[in-house]
């Protein structure tokens, strides 16, 4: 059976439309943060030290310092020349170190002291350093100290500008990070604020939620790596705090969605994946805060958890499609394969960047500094969009398939001769009627002559005449609660409530009609006999005993009117 309708592939241009706006604005965006032409590099020309040990190399970039350790103390030194600039302001990169920055021996910045004697983590930061107006000649001295095993490696790029063209630089340099992070996080929070809608409607399905805390936490990471957040709050503790929750919890999220998709077994397992992982972070974060201990000391404890995940899950991934492969209803496009191939997409370029990362700091003279993440930010986009794809596919496939269970409900319940509800619908809404309680009528009708209209016209005359007192209850009885056949010449109303009150007034109106029907009709006539009976006439019985009733009310009246017209043939004879 065919469920996918191919001409709602118009939804999945709102996605393709959404994705080319935040690639327009990326090239937009270079036009607004154009910095000034007062910008230097001032890489070269260093004397460089570690431990009072001297470099031979004067460039910060090719220094090769190495891994910095705790107690580890880096110093750059240098005379400023004259940058003609009223207004100086240097930046430079430090990686979990102390900085502490010296005009002619005169201490101009510190940084991380206070973070390293109380025994905290010493954020990341971009440091922003005014040279002030009288800096002509003078000598710049840098002191860069480790504070835990491994700080980093390598010297940071140092660059001046005027103090209102440095910002400006440094963001136009970070301007496609700042744009993919603001979309991830936009577009999370949106998923999330619309996913308790799912929750309510569409039994408990959690797969939306965890959307929005995928793409959120993927677009937190992106901004708060690149030490965006700290830009904004001017907060280091903050942005190091939503760096690692984030990267910790991308995992869980993603653990998450495949519980939100699976059943039965795979379900549990997903579960028990996600309440572990949420108690080990929830434990992280206890003895980070209340123990004091430094959070970058769980680090490899939860990237092994990470690991052991992204092994259960790729076996999952892999078993399920040899599965899917073997089913004859396959289809290569659908919403858990579409999931499937940007998760993997993301996961291996995601590996691509640990790779690069781990070889920039231990082997490459450029160090730690000179990282990026190029390759997780284009895979978090790819993952993101795979989610919205897959959300949009399973919203159509399942529209498609409630459609089809709707019409297949419908064929079940309906009498295919007249359109009204068939006796298998009319027991079931009994039932209900019984269950509930409520004050209803209900009447019987019988169809006088249909026999002998088949007999002498045809069963085709016959079915017209059906098919015609079915649009007559129909049109007589708009706001019934049901009009059915219960087969035959049967037929039946249910009103309830307040429809119920005025039974009496819609039998004249059904009469009324019937009437006019009969002077349009030229080959036979509509008449009928009917019987109703209340609810209450039936205190404590069931639906089916007030119907019996009513029926029963409907024969006596039918041998009534068959009583009088032998009564009328006995007199003309």
């Amino acid at each position: 059976m065919k469920f996918w309708d191919y001409s709602r592939y118009d939804k999945l241009a709102a996605i393709l439309l959404l994705i080319i706006s935040v690639i327009a604005i990326f090239f937009i965006s270079d036009t607004f943060f154009k910095p000034g032409s007062g910008i230097y590099s001032l890489n070269d020309g260093w004397e460089i030290s570690l431990n009072g040990v001297p470099y031979s190399s004067d460039s910060l970039l090719d220094a090769g310092l190495g891994l910095i350790d705790e107690g580890d103390v880096v110093i750059l030194s240098r005379k400023l020349p004259d940058f003609k600039l009223e207004n100086p302001c240097l930046i430079m990169y430090s990686i979990h170190a102390l900085v502490d920055v010296y005009l002619d021996n005169e201490l101009i910045y510190s940084f991380g002291h206070d973070y390293y004697e109380n025994d905290r983590t010493v954020p990341k930061r971009y440091n922003y350093i005014a040279l002030g107006q009288d800096y002509l000649g003078k000598e710049l001295r840098i002191a860069i100290s480790g504070t835990r095993t491994r700080s980093f490696s390598g010297a940071s790029p140092i660059t001046v500008g005027e103090r209102r063209d440095i910002l400006t630089y440094h963001i136009s340099g970070m301007r496609s990070n700042i744009i993919i992070g603001d979309f991830l996080m936009i577009l999370g929070l949106a998923l999330m604020i619309l996913s308790p809608y799912m929750v309510i409607y569409h039994s408990n399905d959690l797969r939306l939620f965890f959307s929005g805390l995928i793409s959120l936490l993927l677009g937190l990471f992106i901004y708060s790596f690149y030490g965006l957040i700290d830009l904004l709050c001017n907060n280091p503790s903050l942005n190091t705090i939503c760096e690692y929750s984030s990267m910790y919890n991308i995992p869980t999220a993603i653990i998450g969605y495949f519980m939100s998709i699976s059943t039965d077994k795979l379900k549990k397992i997903f579960r028990a994946l996600f309440v572990a992982n949420v108690l080990v972070f929830l434990s992280v974060f206890f003895f980070t805060v209340i123990a004091s201990r430094r959070i970058f000391e769980f680090t490899p404890m939860l990237q092994g958890l990470a690991l052991f995940e992204a092994i259960v899950c790729t076996v999952i991934i892999i078993r399920a499609a040899a599965k899917l492969f073997k089913d004859p209803d396959f289809r290569l496009i659908s919403s858990d394969n579409v999931f499937s191939a940007g998760l993997i997409i993301f996961t291996l370029l995601s590996v691509v960047d640990i790779f690069r990362y781990n070889y920039t700091k231990y082997f490459s003279k450029q160090g730690e500094s000179s990282t990026t993440i190029a390759f997780f930010t284009g895979g978090a986009v790819l993952l993101v969009c795979s989610l919205l794809i897959s959300y949009l596919l399973y919203i159509i496939y399942n529209s498609n398939l409630q459609s089809m269970q709707s019409k297949i409900s419908s064929l079940a319940f309906t009498d295919p001769l007249t359109g009204l509800a068939n006796r298998a619908r009319c027991e079931q809404v009994m039932d209900l009627l019984t269950k509930e309680r409520t004050q209803y009528t209900i009447i019987s009708l019988d169809l006088n002559k249909l026999k002998q209209v088949n007999d002498t016209l045809g069963h085709h005359e016959g079915d017209r005449l059906l098919s015609g007192f079915a649009t007559i209850l129909s049109d007589c009885f708009l706001d019934a609660n049901l009009v059915g056949r219960m087969g035959g010449d049967e037929f039946i109303v249910i009103l309830t409530e307040e429809r119920a009150l005025s039974t009496t007034k819609r039998i004249h109106e059904l009469y009324s009609m019937i009437s006019d029907w009969n002077h349009k009709e030229q080959v036979f006539q509509y008449s009928a006999s009917y019987g109703y009976a209340y609810s209450y006439e039936v205190p404590s019985g069931s639906a089916q005993e007030v119907y019996m009733l009513a029926d029963s009310r409907m024969y006596e009246m039918k041998r009534e009117h068959q009583s009088d017209k032998r009564k009328e043939v006995i007199k003309n004879a």
